[in-house]
Parts: structure tokens; C-alpha cells; sequence
């Protein structure tokens, strides 16, 4: 029975690995789209022992005849998140912006949000907001853009008019930040005191940021995941197939 275990935990662990590679690879146009992986952990081998054999007295105390060790093969760690910034091209929408580093704010509800996608629209009255309709902040809270032409700068200063509007609300974080992805291109920021405070940004206007996914790796990788799969798969038929010889073909020979 070991064996079966052990195929199963591997089928599993590549079966959990392959999603991640496929929600990679359905990212790979998203904007500010950070890459996951999967980081795997494997349990310490037991030694197994066997109590009240044949010959051996029963009862509390008794010393146990050790038969073997069991390792219980790999199990999924947990799922780690890329931040490396993928590449920054030029589009020439006046609603797309990029940075070299930090988030974008945005505001959901009650919270603070931070994005690295740069892709942004107006709403009905004007604002500044994500493509689920999440108001982009700036210094001074949301920014108000309406039908007029605007420019923006290097530093994130926003121009209309020919006059300052507001300022991109830039975030950075220290390397110690624990960032954690909650869908649509959106990172909640568990640990507040790793802000840091008046640095400079650099924003990009009329660019995006291109996801960090290289296809390439992401296709090798699954195609390491599907033989290491296949291997398992195989393994656990041939154990199934012994298994049903031991009870078959030795039950009969009584």
C-alpha cells in the first residue's frame, strides 16, 4: 500500500503544479500579471514498525521489531508569487501608465489595494478608475479627470490644462513586505510597516506593463509536469495490478 501513497502525493502535487502553469499561461497579455510557482515540501521518512507478530508477546511495553521505513514522498508546500516587472511597451493610450517600481493605489470599499496594472479608464463622472470600476487614488484622494486633455509627467504629476491636477498615489514597499495576490492583477498589503515613505516614483504615461510569464519556460515546465505525472500515473497502475495478483493468485494457493 506505501506505493499507492506515494503515486498519489506525487499525481497530486503535479496535478496542483499544472494549474499554476495554466493560469500562468492565461496570463501572459495581462497587464502588471505577476507569475506564481509552486514550491514543494516533502515529509520525513517514518520507520514502521510491527507489534504482536508471530512469537512475540503482546502487552504494554513490549518492544516492537522495526520491518521498514515509509517516506511519504512530496506534498504542496505553498504557492510563491514572482515580482520580478515584466516589460514596459508603448501603446499611446492616454489612459495606460507603467512603472519602473512600486503599485498603483486603489481603493475597494474600506481598503487599499495596490496593482501593477496601469490600465485605467473613466467613469460616467469623470474619475479615474480600474477596469472593475476600483477609483485610482491620488496624493489627494480621487482623481478627477473629466473630458479634458491631460498630460502626465515622469514623476506621476498630472497636468490639465495646462495646471496641476494631482500626483499618481505611488506605493513602495520594502523587501520584507508580504504581499498577497487576491485576483484580477490586485496585492493586499498584510504588513503595513513595510511602506516606506517620499520615494521618488518614475511612472511611464501611455505604456503598460507586460506580465512577467515567459512563455517558454512556463511550456517547458509543463511538459516536465506532464511526464513526472505520467510516471506517477504508471507507477500507481503497476502497484494496483500487484495488489490484485497478491489477492487473487496467493489467496488461492490455500
Amino acid at each position: 500500500m506505501r506505493g499507492l501513497y506515494l503515486a498519489e502525493a506525487a499525481m497530486l502535487t503535479q496535478q496542483a503544479k499544472l494549474n499554476l502553469l495554466s493560469n500562468n499561461l492565461a496570463n501572459l497579455r495581462s497587464a502588471g500579471y505577476k507569475r506564481d510557482e509552486l514550491a514543494q515540501v516533502s515529509f520525513n521518512e517514518q520507520l514502521l514498525y510491527c507489534q504482536g507478530h508471530t512469537g512475540m508477546a503482546k502487552g504494554p511495553g513490549v518492544a516492537a521489531r522495526p520491518i521498514g521505513s515509509m517516506p511519504h514522498s512530496v506534498a504542496v508546500g505553498e504557492i510563491r508569487t514572482g515580482f520580478a516587472p515584466g516589460a514596459i511597451e508603448e501603446t499611446g493610450r492616454d489612459l495606460d501608465f507603467a512603472l519602473d517600481r512600486g503599485y498603483f493605489t486603489v481603493q475597494s470599499g474600506d481598503e487599499l489595494l495596490y496593482t501593477r496594472n496601469g490600465r485605467f479608464f473613466l467613469n460616467n463622472a469623470g474619475y479615474l478608475v480600474t477596469a472593475d470600476g476600483q477609483p485610482v487614488l491620488g496624493e489627494r484622494g480621487m482623481i478627477r479627470l473629466g473630458n479634458a486633455d491631460f498630460t502626465v509627467d515622469r514623476d506621476g504629476l498630472i497636468y490639465r490644462d495646462g495646471r496641476p491636477v494631482d500626483r499618481l498615489r505611488i506605493t513602495f514597499f520594502s523587501p520584507d513586505a508580504q504581499l498577497e495576490k487576491i485576483g484580477d492583477s490586485y496585492f493586499r498589503l498584510l504588513n503595513r510597516q513595510a511602506i516606506i515613505e517620499n520615494e521618488p516614483p518614475r511612472v511611464y504615461w501611455r505604456c503598460l506593463e507586460n506580465s512577467n510569464v515567459e512563455l517558454v519556460e512556463e511550456m517547458v515546465a509543463m511538459l516536465q509536469v506532464r511526464r513526472s505525472f505520467e510516471a506517477a500515473q504508471k507507477m500507481l497502475s503497476t502497484y494496483d495490478q500487484l495488489l490484485n495478483r497478491a489477492a487473487n493468485e496467493l489467496g488461492s494457493l490455500s
